[in-house]
Order: structure tokens, then sequence, then C-alpha cells
């Protein structure tokens, strides 16, 4: 089994922040991890495919996110999106597919 990890961390600048994969050939998203570095930070995720068609949404969150429970098909670049930051905040990020 190979696995597929995207990883960065990203400062938001008025409440949103993005960041674009590398292309991934095909496989399927099993993990989506967002955290921010301050415990009480209200955001919003999303997850778009090359189309910038939402594949992946989530309300709000405050903190961190980590979503495991996942066997979503991703192929090509694929962007998360951190949006409605309150306050602005850096925030540590992973995607993992398995291929």
């Amino acid at each position: 089994m190979t696995i597929y990890e995207h990883k960065t961390s990203l400062s938001t600048a008025s409440g949103s922040v993005s960041s674009i994969t590398l292309r991934i050939p095909g496989g399927l998203c099993r993990m989506i991890y967002v955290k921010a570095n301050t415990s009480t930070t209200v955001f919003r995720v999303n997850l778009q495919d090359e189309d910038s068609d939402n594949i992946l949404d989530y309300g709000f969150h405050t903190g961190m996110l980590v979503d495991t429970n996942l066997a979503v098909p991703l192929r090509g670049r694929n962007t998360l999106q951190i949006t409605n930051a309150s306050p602005d905040d850096t925030f540590k990020i992973k995607v993992r597919v398995e291929e």
C-alpha cells in the first residue's frame, strides 16, 4: 500500500488560505487533518477538485478538524481551503491519500 501525504503549515490572511496538492494519479482520501495554532480559533474547511467543485465541505470547527472516516476518490491537483478563520492563525494541514 502506498500513501501520498500532502503536509504544510500556512497562515490565514483576512480569514482564509488555500493549499494545492501535487498531482495525484488516483487514490482514496483517507485523512484530513487541520489544526489551528490556537485552540480557540474558529474556521471552515473544504476540499475542491481540479474543476473547483467541492468534494468535501466541513462546517465550522474550533481548534482542530480530524476526519479519518473517509474513502473519497481523488485524482489530479486538489485544493484544501480554510475559510472564515477568526482570528487569523497559523494552521497545520495534512491530507493523506491511499493509492
